[in-house]
């Protein structure tokens, strides 16, 4: 017995050791970005140096690739590595808008097909920008990109929830449904700086239309994937400034789809954050005057959002899923829907507010 303990014990080093020399000869990939330029696509790895620096900079490096098609240009980046390309741990995928506008189906085929991707990285769209250029966007506080954007794609909280946090599964999950037209987190560059952009609306396989943030926030809040959703209400009187609620724990919102409408009821906790209007929260009914404003607001932005999906003629939302998972029959021209609407924002009274100074 003891033999047999001592056997085995001796067998978990070794197999320790050879994973970890295993994983010196590997190029690990965290992030891939996909442009496609002149017929032609360009694919760029970055790669985390395992060689130890104090050098922020040198935490990761790219290598690019081109070809005709996906594969071409895979392997071509493959070659630039003196190493066995390693995509395990990837982080994100990030597409160009000319490469998100060709077919996804070359792309999305090509990394189901590896066997050691797992699927649960995050697809996302460059705006107005090359991919590979959002890829090389390092910095001192971020030297290794496609980890900032995972971390900001996952922290959608501390973001005012306008990324679509979804990974490469989820994605081709909505992608293989005709029900359902899918939706990824866009990300641009300002001052040489990643930042969340809005979602990216993909219909009939290829990209149609890169929404605004704030409408992604009223889309997180119909879709029940929204911790926080701030509304702005101006003062009255002529007065100058502002008075700010926090919706929060946002996860009791319905749609009910019939035939001829779809009828939208939302239930919302909410805290007063800051005002420069001078209310009284004192009073009583102050609360209650404000949560009937701040319900039109809110209204206004769920009838904002819904007249954008009809002209883009994009089921984000799922409705014809949602119907049919409800009826069992089909709902093809759910775009014709009338649109309802019942809001009820409850304003926490023991909140605190702040005064904000009319220059802010």
């Amino acid at each position: 017995m003891k033999k047999i303990i001592l056997l085995a014990i001796i067998l978990s080093f070794i197999t320790a050791c050879y994973d970890y020399q295993e994983l010196n000869d590997r190029a690990i990939v965290s992030g891939i970005s996909i442009d496609y330029e002149e017929e032609e696509y360009i694919v760029n790895f970055e790669i985390l140096n395992n060689q130890k620096s104090d050098d922020p900079f040198l935490k990761a490096y790219m290598v690019e690739g081109k070809g005709e098609t996906i594969v071409e240009a895979f392997e071509e980046a493959s070659d630039a590595i003196s190493k066995e390309t390693y995509l395990a741990h990837l982080k994100v995928l990030i597409l160009s808008e000319n490469a998100a506008k060709e077919p996804l189906r070359n792309i999305a085929d090509f990394m189901l097909r590896d066997p050691y991707i797992r699927n649960i990285f995050s697809p996302v769209v460059a705006k107005d920008c090359l991919a590979k250029e959002l890829l090389a966007s390092t910095s001192k506080e971020s030297p290794v990109v496609s980890e900032k954007i995972d971390s900001m794609i996952r922290n959608n909280k501390y973001n005012e929830n306008v990324s679509i946090k979804i990974d490469f599964d989820q994605f081709m999950d909505q992608y293989e449904d005709e029900r359902i037209d899918p939706s990824i987190t866009a990300i641009k560059l300002v001052d040489e700086k990643p930042v969340l952009a809005g979602m990216a609306i993909l219909k009939d396989g290829s990209l149609q239309k890169i929404v605004e943030p704030k409408q992604t926030a009223v889309f997180n809040v119909l879709n029940n994937k929204s911790k926080y959703h701030r509304l702005n209400l101006p003062c009255e009187d002529g007065k100058d400034g502002f008075t700010i609620i926090n919706l929060y724990d946002n996860k009791k919102t319905n749609l009910d789809i019939t035939e001829e409408t779809l009828k939208v009821s939302s239930k919302l906790n909410a805290s007063v954050i800051k005002d420069s209007c001078g209310y009284d929260f004192r009073d009583s009914k102050i609360y209650d005057e404000l949560s009937q404003k701040y319900e039109e607001v809110l209204k206004k932005e769920y009838e904002e959002l819904w007249n954008l999906i009809k002209k883009e003629k994009a089921d984000i939302l799922g409705l014809r899923k949602k119907y049919y998972q409800k009826t069992r029959n089909e709902l093809p021209n759910w775009q014709e829907l009338s649109f309802e609407s019942t809001i009820e924002i409850n304003i926490n009274r023991n909140g605190k507010t702040y005064e904000v100074k009319k220059d802010e």
